[in-house]
């Protein structure tokens, strides 16, 4: 009777130890990718076409679902804002996703960067999305410019013609001048 309890207790604490062992290791480490957005060039005071888009990975390269991440922009000179607000908060999808919507390039033009932090069961981890802010170009008038073409090409087009009304006066037989 002894033997049929130490055949079912020796495989029981053989799971229970490894549930024990597995219970104390650390869990994997995260990961923040920069999926879009890494060294994009945005037009000051403008929403860019594409904003900043991060996907958050465990060690083992799985996507991480509920991940709190936090995206924060410098307090001055080149700097961004989401909706109004130097930060944004956001939470990954299934596919570990997460945008930073509302995303507007402020202040100076420059280059700067944007702090991402993940934040999931109790890990954190940090990356950062470089930025370059440039000057809007200025409105031109166009219609201006074509109305300036147009002359030119009608005044060279008035010119050909007068050379060349010239050039047959002078160059046919005497007797048909």
């Amino acid at each position: 009777m002894l033997l049929k309890k130490s055949v079912f207790i020796g495989p029981l604490s053989v799971v229970l130890s490894w549930n024990l062992v597995l219970a104390q290791q650390a869990p994997a480490g995260l990961t923040i990718k920069v999926v879009q957005g890494d060294g994009a060039v945005n037009f000051v005071n403008q929403k860019p076409l594409q904003v900043p888009v991060v996907r958050v990975a465990d060690s083992s390269g799985h996507a991480v679902t509920g991940a709190k991440v936090s995206f924060r922009a410098p307090d001055s000179g080149p700097s961004a804002t989401f909706q109004g607000a130097l930060t944004l908060s956001a939470v990954t999808g299934r596919d570990g996703i997460a945008r930073a919507a509302g995303f507007t390039p402020t202040g100076d033009a420059g280059a700067f960067a944007l702090n991402v932090t993940a934040e999931y069961d109790g890990q954190t981890t940090q990356q950062q999305v470089t930025q370059n802010n440039v000057a809007a170009p200025t409105k031109s008038n166009h219609r201006g410019l074509a109305l300036k073409i147009a002359i030119g090409c009608a005044a060279v087009a008035g010119f050909s013609y007068l050379m060349y009304a010239e050039f047959v006066a002078k160059n046919k037989p005497y007797g048909q001048r």
